[in-house]
């Protein structure tokens, strides 16, 4: 598993393993546990349905807790004492060491790719002190010399595959959280200013309104046109708008605080999104926009282009609506234009005012 970076689908993948290997361990070894009761073998035919019952413990641990860490220590350290206790004893005619070979796949895929080495490396010298210790020292089953090697040979080809195998599962999932992170930042960024995109605002605002409603706090935005930008495109080309939007997007975003954001509504048009602040504090804000683009020419292939903003604001209510909010911000928006561009509305001292009536 990868570590410290777990997405909700990778936890759930987990789960889904761990309650798999749960219930496949626990069909196994109760079935094999039967037949070597059955057949007269009382110790490994206990020793199987002891395991089988640790398995059901496992699932049923995971089913009430929702959490797989228990049950996944409980399902792989189980599955090691087994598989050391059939090396031990042989199992029946001497194959338990064949069943060794879950071992790998199993530690790799529930505990991932270094975790899962280390454990696999100490149970396999552990294997071969039993297989490899003076006879009947540490071992109550006969192996050929040639069959100990050969098993402890294979055990570490199947471990070397299975490590390939959850190295390239691993480096595959990072690569596509790689990639579905950056899906994501181009689906809420604007290509042309970088700056948030009408998607990634409205994320932003639903995100503030459940945030005001919880806290009560103030929350202020801010429709921003720039004046003729079509002229800029009409005397100087589409290629000096561009340069236009970028370079006030950039101003902006000097302008505004950490906690703020700035987005491309759309065309020439941007909205600022700020929490934790009244309306009056909004027109500061716009106050200090006006006049930095005051003293800005945007520089565009040897000319210097002058551009200045209307801006509309409006203070955002925890009942109100989104598309209300917007819509409110668009009309003072429109308002200041049409009272002659370059400048906000409602200014500081109308919001002033009717703060002081109420």
């Amino acid at each position: 598993m990868l570590q410290g970076t777990k997405t909700h689908s990778d936890i759930n993948r987990h789960s889904k393993v761990v309650n798999l290997f749960s219930l496949v361990g626990m069909s196994i070894t109760g079935g094999l546990g039967t037949i070597s009761l059955v057949a007269g073998d009382l110790l490994l035919g206990l020793c199987l349905v002891g395991a089988s019952l640790v398995y059901i413990l496992a699932y049923c641990i995971h089913r009430k807790t929702g959490d797989a860490r228990l049950p996944s220590a409980i399902i792989v350290y189980s599955l090691y004492a087994l598989m050391i206790y059939l090396v031990y004893s042989g199992g029946v005619e001497n194959t338990g060491p064949l069943w060794i070979f879950t071992v790998s796949p199993v530690s790799l895929i529930i505990h991932g790719l270094r975790r899962g080495l280390i454990e696999i490396s100490l149970f396999l010298a552990i294997m071969a002190l039993i297989l490899f210790a003076p006879a009947d020292l540490l071992s109550s089953a006969n192996y050929a010399y040639v069959f100990k090697l050969r098993l402890i040979y294979a055990f570490i080809t199947v471990t070397f595959l299975s490590a390939i195998y959850e190295h390239a599962r691993e480096q595959s999932f990072k690569d596509t959280l790689v990639l579905s992170k950056q899906y994501e930042q181009l689906a809420y960024t604007d290509q042309l200013t970088q700056l948030s995109n009408r998607r990634g605002a409205l994320n932003k605002l639903e995100m503030e309104r459940s945030r005001i409603a919880r806290n009560k706090e103030p929350l202020s935005v801010i429709l921003c046109d720039v004046d003729h930008f079509k002229r800029v495109n009409d005397r100087y080309g589409h290629n000096a708008g561009d340069a236009v939007l970028v370079r006030i997007g950039e101003i902006f975003t000097r302008l505004i605080r950490e906690q703020d954001t700035v987005a491309r509504w759309g065309g020439e048009e941007f909205l600022f999104i700020l929490p934790q602040t009244p309306a009056r504090n909004a027109a500061v804000l716009s106050q200090k926009i006006q006049q930095t683009l005051a003293g800005e020419l945007i520089e565009f292939e040897g000319n210097g282009i002058a551009i200045t903003v209307s801006m509309g604001i409006e203070q955002m209510d925890a009942n109100q609506a989104i598309d209300e909010v917007i819509n409110h911000a668009d009309k003072h928006l429109y308002e200041a234009k049409n009272a002659g561009r370059n400048r906000t509305f409602p200014t500081f001292q109308t919001i002033q005012a009717i703060q002081n009536k109420a």
